[in-house]
């Protein structure tokens, strides 16, 4: 049997995150087997991949140390052994704890709120928080800071929705949040005005981002268009997954430090 754990404390009621989780499943096609006091035990859907099997995820959702956080504890596992289906079980947890992640920001679905039309926010709205181009919301914001517990500052942003990576607009990286949240348009080539010739999902690098990955890394990066995902998978832009930048940290002995040291995921906010 292959088995991996995983657990966080995100600043939601634990009603609102069990919901939240069964939200999670069902957005994956995946199916609930058994739900209790403690929590819900769910399974993805027979694999389709012949070097693979099913993999099942116990899920405790426990009362944090305040009535407004909640202690979430993930254990995958399958019927298989070796590397392949290691690799296949932490995939599948890290699939579910991301869909958790974005249904945990968003309003309860028993509960929704007035649709409002763009007009009638924009004109009302108290707050100027700009990401990628796009205004969010006082419900947006409010949504984020309730679950990341800090005090999202006004202002003109940028955001990486593959790393979770974010700065101001204009500048470098200032910190990562939860990968892969719908927040604002899109990340514009000039977000951050770089001029090294490097982009990195669809970003200009500055001069000091590109030192950190580089750092990162332990090698010099050369001129061109890449993607990276929040677990540090890179490649090609469009292509095939070539490597990671932590592995690669790793066996250069370099400290993995730099623009996604601070990942966490289901995603500890860093916006100040």
């Amino acid at each position: 049997m292959s088995t991996h754990e995983e657990q966080c404390t995100i600043g939601f009621p634990r009603e609102r995150m069990l919901a939240a989780c069964r939200v999670a499943i069902q957005r994956l096609g995946w199916r609930i087997l058994q739900e209790n006091d403690l929590g819900l035990v769910c399974t993805e859907p027979p694999s389709q991949n012949p070097f693979t099997t099913q993999v099942k995820v116990e899920i405790r959702v426990l009362q944090g140390p305040s009535d407004d956080e909640t202690r979430i504890m993930f254990r995958g596992s399958n019927q298989g052994l070796g590397p392949i289906q290691s690799n296949h079980v932490r995939s599948q947890l890290k699939k579910l704890m991301d869909e958790l992640g974005r249904a945990a920001v968003q309003a309860p679905a028993a509960t929704p709120s007035p649709v409002k039309q763009p007009e009638e926010s924009q004109e009302t709205g108290t707050r100027a928080v700009i990401i990628n181009g796009a205004s969010l919301s006082d419900d947006q914001i409010e949504i984020l800071e309730s679950a990341y517990r800090v005090r999202i500052s006004d202002g003109d942003y940028w955001y990486d929705p593959m790393t979770g990576g974010w700065g101001y607009r204009g500048g470098p990286t200032a910190g990562v949040m939860q990968a892969g949240l719908s927040l604002g348009g899109r990340l514009a080539p000039d977000a951050s005005n770089g001029n090294t010739g490097v982009f990195i999902n669809g970003r200009q690098l500055p001069l000091q981002d590109l030192m950190l990955l580089q750092q990162v890394v332990a090698t010099a990066i050369w001129p061109g268009r890449y993607w990276l995902d929040a677990m540090g998978n890179c490649g090609f832009e469009g292509g095939p997954v070539m490597g990671n930048i932590f592995a690669a940290a790793q066996q250069s002995n370099a400290p993995r430090e730099g623009i996604l040291s601070t990942y966490d995921k289901v995603g500890m906010v860093v916006i100040g």
